[in-house]
């Protein structure tokens, strides 16, 4: 679904846990991987303040929603990266872009965007209900001024537009939106004269989107990443999209009705799996969860399934991406992903190298704690543990995060919890296989 600038107030925010602050140190930034999706309107006045500049760098991957020529508080689409950027020189800063629609207005005098809408006006690359006459519709459903991206003169025209005026140097590439694996609407994608359905224009449709990428990379910097909106890819087959994007935004896989964990935990996981392995390794992937943010116990539950792997955990207020919830299982550096009796240290629910460790409660290790989810319909669950671990200190769910050592824990349905390894405990080893 594509998300809109929203015009919406930025709460106020704490400083994230040190062990993020600690992320600019290294090359490897430490689980859990965080990431922001900051693209609602409130965001172009926040990301010009160095408050929420120190919060965005506490990230290890932030899509923002700026627009060209942006500017705010004595920062520059350049200087506000570049004020990130030297908080945590590791962190990956994409610009949000559009390739296929207008949003109400914006061929008005005085729109950053309005140089665009003046050339594909003058050459007709709208899309239409049929072309090249027909009315102009938006592929996404919505009240929008749509583009024909399979339109290859636009595709080319576009490409450099972008690197021109959607990215400078301190940005390391762009976020596209609105990759979906075919289009939402019938139009007239082939320009043939008459309406396509969106099965049978899925094709042409990925197509489009694969020119335009291969386009935009050869167009940016050298070294540049395109990511881009991934989150219907669990619905069907992708071809043409293996392999295209450095990662992306799987947005909303928990939290509304269109979610894919409405439909359960094994089908958001699966569309996870299938997403994680579509995308160019290291696969900037976020894993994006909307819902309240003192709901804790879903947030552990959205936490603990994204630790299954390796993508970057964010959860928005509710849907409103412009601010960066702060919550106590943050500040607890879980280090890097070591062997344990689920799965060996590379093993991740991608790879299938993690399997279900106990009751259906699923497990994944850390060199200092261990991350246990229990997946919506499997009941509460209580587990035994090989050895003695330690609940992490906090005060938003006091009653969880306790600071306890526990050898048995008990999980609701739908939960999950983080623990922390005893100092003196070694890292339990991998189950042994043998070969029958």
């Amino acid at each position: 679904m594509a998300r809109r600038f929203l015009l919406s107030g930025l709460l106020a925010i704490a400083a994230l846990a040190q062990i993020h602050a600690a992320a600019a140190q290294s090359t490897s930034p430490p689980f859990p991987h965080l990431g922001g999706v900051l693209i609602a309107g409130s965001v172009q006045s926040s990301f010009g303040t160095t408050s929420y500049q120190q919060l965005v760098a506490k990230t290890g991957v932030a899509v923002i929603g700026l627009y060209p020529g942006w500017s705010s508080g004595g920062f520059t689409f350049n200087s506000a990266a570049a004020a990130v950027k030297a908080l945590n020189p590791n962190i990956k800063l994409f610009p949000y872009t559009n390739l296929m629609e207008f949003e109400p207005g914006v061929g008005s005098s005085g729109s950053a965007y309005s140089p665009m809408w003046s050339v594909v006006n003058e050459n007709n690359w709208f899309l239409r209900t049929a072309w090249p006459s027909g009315s102009i519709t938006d592929a996404d459903g919505n009240p929008q001024q749509g583009i024909n991206q399979t339109n290859n003169a636009y595709l080319t025209w576009r490409a450099g537009w972008t690197a021109a005026n959607e990215i400078t140097s301190n940005w390391d590439g762009v976020y596209l939106d609105n990759v979906f694996w075919q289009p939402r609407v019938s139009a007239d994608y082939s320009q043939s004269g008459s309406s396509q359905s969106p099965s049978a224009a899925g094709q042409t449709w990925r197509n489009g989107y694969a020119a335009y990428v291969k386009l935009l990379k050869a167009a940016l910097p050298a070294g540049s990443l395109v990511i881009g909106n991934t989150a219907d890819w669990g619905n069907g087959p992708i071809p043409g999209y293996n392999q295209m994007l450095n990662g992306g935004v799987m947005e909303s896989l928990i939290g509304q009705s269109y979610s894919y964990e409405t439909a359960g935990w094994a089908t958001m996981m699966n569309a996870y799996k299938i997403i994680m392995n579509a995308t160019i390794s290291p696969g900037y992937q976020i894993f994006h969860q909307d819902g309240s943010t003192t709901d804790y116990r879903g947030m552990r539950y959205g936490l603990a399934s994204c630790l299954l792997d390796n993508a970057y955990y964010y959860h928005s207020n509710n849907g409103a991406d412009d601010t960066i919830p702060l919550y106590d299982e943050f500040s607890f550096n879980l280090g890097a992903p070591s062997a344990g009796p689920a799965g060996s240290a590379t093993a991740t629910y991608s790879n299938g190298g993690l399997t279900v460790w106990s009751q259906g409660v699923w497990r994944r290790d850390f060199a200092n704690g261990i991350a246990l989810v229990n997946p919506k319909g499997n009941g509460t669950q209580t587990v035994t543990l090989e050895t003695s671990y330690k609940h992490l200190s906090g005060t938003q769910a006091p009653t969880v995060n306790s600071g306890q050592t526990v050898t048995t824990v008990t999980l609701n349905d739908r939960d999950g919890v983080i623990l922390q390894r005893l100092t003196s405990q070694p890292v339990p080893d991998a189950p042994s296989l043998s070969v029958q």
